[in-house]
């Protein structure tokens, strides 16, 4: 990866639906500390930190060995913290991995960096993944997202989308909490007031797709689970201890 990537992960404690979950144990690892560890495992990662408003957080990732930024409280949008981040950090594009991606797999850094990497007219990418089952299209805490042909995305929603008048097999996808910018997309972004579609679903990009900016989507081939409520724990657990690979990357980021 070139040193001109930064990856930052915001993270708060005041999460709407689990207050506190940065710093929930996950096997005995703070649910940041596995984000920001396995970043730190992607190709040619050099600097991540962690941007956060909450003074336990950051004492918990500089105690651990990592670095991380204090940002305002009043931020409403990950990227907006992201954004306050970015002003006293190096880099032209910067990858932004949500704190609550404990399965994170380190290659999905360098698959959401690549298109603006190859595309210097591209300004937003994020990281898509298959929907798992019927409970995962009617699940709005799942952002779910549609593309065009050439995988630009349409738009993201909560809702269970599309409506089948036809059972057919239709491409819809779960957004990540991994995306990437181009650091003047990131700032033009941030500056651009907020919409109606953006408030009501909840979901920072859609200001981006009304306010006209490209936002590609790369498609993962494996499902990805963030720690959305307290049950997720119990998931992410149970995938770390009975997948091969998560297994090798938990005692990659332990040992």
């Amino acid at each position: 990866m070139s040193n001109n990537i930064t990856i930052v992960i915001p993270a708060r404690m005041a999460s709407s639906r689990y207050p506190g979950k940065p710093l929930v144990s996950i096997m005995g690892l703070p649910l940041i500390e596995h984000v920001r560890r396995r970043a730190l495992l992607a190709a040619g990662s050099t600097l991540v930190v962690v941007a956060t408003c909450d003074k336990e957080i950051k004492d918990a990732v500089e105690q651990a060995g990592g670095k991380a930024v204090m940002t305002k409280d009043t931020h409403e949008r990950c990227t907006d913290r992201i954004e306050e981040a970015m002003e006293s950090l190096p880099g032209d594009i910067v990858v932004m991995v949500q704190g609550d991606e404990p399965l994170l797999m380190p290659e999905a850094i360098n698959a959401v960096a690549a298109p603006l990497l190859a595309d210097p007219t591209l300004p937003i990418v994020n990281l898509l993944s298959p929907l798992q089952s019927k409970e995962d299209y009617e699940n709005p805490n799942i952002v779910k997202a549609v593309c065009k042909l050439n995988g630009e995305v349409i738009f993201f929603t909560r809702a269970a989308i599309p409506f089948f008048r036809e059972q057919i097999k239709v491409p819809v996808y779960r957004q990540t909490g991994i995306m990437a910018f181009r650091k003047d997309a990131l700032n033009h972004f941030s500056a651009l007031p907020a919409t109606a579609l953006e408030k009501a679903e909840s979901v920072d990009m859609l200001r981006a797709i009304e306010h006209g900016m490209r936002i590609a989507g790369v498609v993962a081939d494996y499902p990805t689970i963030g720690v959305d409520r307290p049950s997720d724990v119990a998931l992410v657990e149970s995938a770390i201890a009975s997948d091969s690979l998560q297994q090798e990357l938990y005692k990659l980021i332990t040992r």
